[in-house]
């Protein structure tokens, strides 16, 4: 059995080392944790950090093993918490009832997060430092073109007044030519007898970017007095 040093080489199995990548690891599965959950995501700081610190611990547990007493298996380790995190993740994908799949992403950073603790556990720092720079990279920046150029709203909403006489027909019909469809449409009080206020829930599954302008025509309407168009993500 190996007697663990306070202080010596970071690459090396000593209490040093032990602390400092179970703190390394904290401290990157902490950040992702953070920008996950600034979004409101299910999986957040707390969740990264124990993930990554589970994943790091568990490479320390095996090589300590392997050095103290010739048996354990670093790759059947690692091989188990990557495939083990499947069921975490798993459990952050949802399927809304307007089937759309969304937690995705934040699977995906479970798994990223488990393959960056396992890296900073066997003592990779180099690999685990790029992969936690790469992350940053693409949850941050690569987010921002992806959100501007790339994600094409499904759904959107619209508050809407127009003149009761007139009602609602000549809207939905230009709704329905520019490719939304209404699923839902509930009534507001207006203040005024004459005029007729909705909230209407649109949805199309051939959305295009640049439809949600599109529907700011709405206001050439002769009936249209007011509009809203308010963005579902």
């Amino acid at each position: 059995m190996i007697q663990l040093d306070w202080v010596g080489d970071l690459n090396d199995l000593n209490i040093l080392s032990i602390f400092v990548r179970l703190l390394l690891a904290m401290a990157f599965g902490g950040t992702i944790g953070f920008e996950r959950g600034i979004r409101q995501r299910a999986a957040g700081l707390r969740t990264h950090m124990l993930l990554a610190v589970g994943a790091a611990s568990t490479m320390l547990v095996s090589q300590y093993m392997y050095a103290s007493y010739g048996v354990g298996d670093p790759a059947r380790l690692s091989a188990q918490v990557i495939s083990g995190i499947g069921f975490l993740g798993a459990g952050t994908i949802i399927v809304t009832r307007r089937n759309q799949v969304k937690g995705l992403t934040t699977a995906a950073t479970l798994w990223v997060t488990a393959c960056m603790g396992l890296a900073v556990g066997v003592g990779f720092y180099a690999c685990a430092l790029i992969m936690y720079l790469i992350l940053i990279f693409i949850l941050l920046l690569v987010n921002v073109v992806d959100t501007k150029y790339l994600k094409i709203p499904t759904n959107t909403a619209i508050y809407i007044e127009v003149k009761r006489e007139a009602g609602l027909g000549d809207v939905i019909h230009f709704i329905h030519e520019i490719g939304w469809s209404v699923r839902d449409v509930k009534e507001f009080p207006a203040g005024r007898p004459e005029i007729l206020a909705v909230r209407m829930d649109l949805e199309s599954d051939q959305a295009m970017r640049g439809d949600l302008d599109t529907l700011h025509l709405l206001n050439e309407q002769p009936s249209v007095l007011r509009l809203e168009v308010r963005p579902v993500h």
